[in-house]
């Protein structure tokens, strides 16, 4: 019904049927993929889709009302071929599978995905590695320059990627971290889409240690690194002002319980941990609160992989001998259902469909 309605506007008859705000409010509501081709139909067409105003229009609304989102899940295949699955956050039916060009040659993996856009890689993150911001649903992406940061022995270094958006900067953000525990010292480097450029960071002192990364999450244009040196650390980055923070870890997480997990609940940043019983510490005025625990259910044995949509956890049963498919634990209902979808990485990310990219 909506297309046919679109279509009419088109005739020579009904041209004038509907005034802009109206055409706006019906088109904001369509894919990114059908907007693509919609700016075919007319140049007065294509001028709207794709301005900025409507660009962010259409982003916004996808992002109040859940619409066009999907679970992204990463696979390898025979021959170091990657791909990435976009499934529905609803009925985890797959809808696309997409291959960047640049991952022909290595192996890649989703560094992070922020309104539409994807951060890729390779695994190696050396000075000569290709980063690459994509948007899979429109089919364009931005090569980024070289990095400042020169290649270190990898056997005691390890380099770190993080994605985000600073809405405050109206700017995109590419964070590389180098880490050296040999030499306990770390080197970070932050990318500007608007800009075009790579920036290196001055590191506080307090932060170069022989610390283990264990996993991170952006919110508001701000990292969040989980380290463990005996204890578990936060290390946050306000990528706009380029100052690093330490927050405080509630002692009562110990690490005899399971491995911690870093995750974004409710636009803010929680702490997930356990296997069987699940502890979920929301930052609340700079400390963590314990929320609630997650009780799974008790006959399986699950490896936490992360929250998705607020109201769901997803597990993966543990197995020796075969790749068990992802599972969602719902929240309200405590009820466990299959995905149908196999992961190989364990850090999850979400895609939301949008066209930004497109008048850059």
């Amino acid at each position: 019904m909506l297309m046919h309605l679109i279509l009419r506007m088109k005739d020579s008859h009904t041209k004038n049927f509907i005034c802009e705000d109206i055409l706006i409010n019906i088109l904001a509501r369509l894919p990114a993929k059908s907007l693509v081709r919609f700016m075919c139909v007319c140049k007065s067409w294509s001028n709207l889709i794709g301005s900025s105003s409507f660009i962010t229009t259409h982003l916004n609304r996808n992002i109040k009302n859940h619409d066009h989102l999907f679970l992204i899940s990463h696979h390898y295949y025979r021959g170091g071929r990657s791909l990435i699955s976009l499934s529905s956050n609803e009925t985890f039916e797959q809808c696309l599978e997409l291959q960047h060009p640049s991952w022909t040659k290595e192996r890649c993996r989703v560094y992070g995905s922020s309104n539409g856009l994807v951060c890729i890689s390779d695994q190696k993150l050396s000075s000569t590695s290709s980063i690459c911001i994509w948007n899979p649903s429109i089919r364009k992406s931005i090569s980024l320059p070289k990095t400042c940061i020169p290649d270190h022995s990898r056997l005691f270094s390890r380099s770190y990627l993080s994605f985000c958006f600073h809405p405050n900067h109206n700017d995109y953000k590419v964070v590389k971290m180098l880490h050296e525990r040999k030499k306990r010292s770390m080197e970070v480097e932050v990318y500007s889409l608007s800009t075009n450029s790579w920036k290196m960071i001055e590191i506080t002192p307090w932060f170069n240690s022989t610390w283990n990364f264990i996993g991170h999450e952006v919110c508001n244009g701000i990292v969040y690194w989980l380290i463990f040196e005996d204890y578990y650390r936060i290390v946050s980055f306000d990528t706009r002002s380029e100052k690093f923070d330490e927050l405080v870890v509630p002692d009562p997480i110990p690490p005899v319980k399971g491995d911690v997990i870093i995750q974004l609940y409710k636009e803010t940043i929680c702490l997930l941990q356990g296997h069987k019983d699940v502890d979920l510490w929301v930052l609340q005025e700079g400390s963590f609160q314990r929320l609630r625990t997650i009780f799974l259910p008790e006959a399986n044995n699950f490896r936490l992989i992360g929250l998705f949509t607020d109201n769901g956890l997803l597990v993966k049963e543990q197995s020796r001998f075969t790749d068990l498919k992802l599972q969602l634990f719902d929240l309200e209902s405590n009820q466990l259902k299959s995905t149908g979808i196999l992961m190989c990485d364990r850090k999850r990310h979400t895609y939301i469909e949008s066209l930004v990219l497109l008048d850059h």
